[in-house]
This record gives C-alpha cells, sequence and structure tokens, in this order.
C-alpha cells in the first residue's frame, strides 16, 4: 500500500464508521434489505427519518443516502433498504454485495424529523421512499401511506413483505389519489413528500388549492432525472 493510499485510508477510519454485513436480503428484483453490526452502532445517536450516507466501493469517494430501517444500540445493529434505481454505482452496490463485506458510512445524521406517537401523518413517496415510511412505523404514528411506482403492480408485494400498508398508484394517477386521500385523514395532519424532485414541486403546488391544507408540509427530493447523488 503506497503512501497516499495509506492517508486515504487513514482519513476514512477518521470521518467513517465501518460496520459488517451480517446478512443480506433481495426481498425483490429491485429492493435489497443490507444487515449491518458493529460496536460502534452502540453509541450513535439514532432516531426514526436520520439517515446514514454510504461511501460505496472504488477508488472514489462516493456516497450514497439511506434512511436505517432501525437501529439496535443495545446489540449495535440496523438495517438498510436499498432501491436499485438505474444503472449507476448504488444500483451496482446493491446487486454485488454480501454477508461477510465491510462498509464505510457517516451519520446517523437528521433528515426528516420523526412524528411523534399518535400524531396524524399523511406519507406521499415513490420506490425510494419506502425505507423512510418503514422507519416511522417504529414511532406509533397514524401513518396514511400513498407510493407512486414505475411499476405500479409489482411494489404492493414488496410493502407486504415489510408489513407496510400502503396505496399503491401509478405516477399519472398520485395527484388525483392524493386529493382522495387527503379527505379522508383526519385534521390536523402533517403532510411528508419525498422520492422524485419533480413530484414533491407538483404535490407543492396542487395543494396550495385545497380548501382544508395539511397543518404543515414537509418535502425531501431524494432524486431527480438526470442528477445523481441527491441527498
Amino acid at each position: 500500500m503506497g503512501i497516499a493510499s495509506r492517508i486515504k485510508d487513514m482519513a476514512e477510519a477518521a470521518l467513517l464508521t465501518e460496520a459488517s454485513v451480517t446478512a443480506v436480503d433481495h426481498i425483490s428484483d429491485d429492493f435489497v434489505r443490507v444487515s449491518l453490526h458493529s460496536p460502534a452502532l452502540r453509541t450513535a445517536r439514532w432516531t426514526a427519518g436520520t439517515k446514514v450516507q454510504l461511501r460505496l466501493p472504488g477508488d472514489g469517494w462516493t456516497m450514497r443516502t439511506y434512511t436505517p430501517l432501525h437501529w439496535d444500540a443495545a446489540d449495535g445493529r440496523t438495517e438498510l433498504l436499498a432501491y436499485r434505481h438505474g444503472h449507476g454505482p448504488a444500483s451496482t452496490w446493491c446487486g454485488e454485495v454480501a454477508a461477510g463485506d465491510s462498509v464505510r458510512f457517516m451519520g446517523p445524521r437528521r433528515s426528516i424529523d420523526a412524528p411523534s406517537a399518535g400524531e396524524r401523518i399523511l406519507f406521499v413517496g415513490d420506490e425510494s421512499s419506502v425505507a423512510l415510511a418503514c422507519s416511522f412505523a417504529t414511532t406509533g404514528a397514524e401513518v396514511t401511506h400513498l407510493f407512486e411506482a414505475t411499476r405500479p403492480a409489482e411494489l404492493p408485494q414488496t410493502l407486504a413483505k415489510l408489513s407496510l400498508p400502503a396505496e399503491v398508484c401509478g405516477n399519472d394517477a398520485l395527484l388525483e389519489r392524493l386529493r382522495v386521500l387527503a379527505a379522508t385523514v383526519a385534521t390536523p395532519y402533517r403532510l411528508i413528500v419525498t422520492g422524485n424532485a419533480a413530484t414533491v414541486h407538483a404535490v407543492r403546488r396542487e395543494i396550495r388549492d385545497w380548501p382544508a391544507p395539511p397543518a404543515k408540509v414537509v418535502g425531501k427530493a431524494y432524486w431527480a432525472a438526470g442528477r445523481a447523488g441527491l441527498d
């Protein structure tokens, strides 16, 4: 190992947490659940909705953001749910990761504030939002889910395996279904929309005309067409 490589490794060790991959579960063609273990996870401060930024294998400094499904501080374990979106380095890692691998990541860090027990949430997202929805399921909040999907006939099977009840629709039907679903949610409630940047913007525009808008709106884009590595 050369000097440059040793310096790079030392810098990574100082900035990132290292964990071992203990299990990999390909729950569908598009989703993979990765279980991690490290003594360092016992001292990390995690709440539902926080994120970790995983360094992907390779010579560069390529990071991708994931929402842990849960966090077992007592045993130093957590799980990530990765969605294979496109053909970039993250999708490659999802297809190649195996038990026994080591990974390095930064975090957990604040991203979207967790709901409180009993809080009413109308949750709108897509395949990239499923992990966040799973993390919110640990909070005791009353969450109503609406997912848009590229293949709406397939996503419900994945959600069922994750014990996540939700309505799923195609991209073109999202705003119509959102209007119908919002009318069934008791007020006040918080609207959380994540996933495609275009959807986040469209939902924000849509609710301006609602006679009874949500008490608060939180939006976060996870991806956008033609762009990579959004947080």
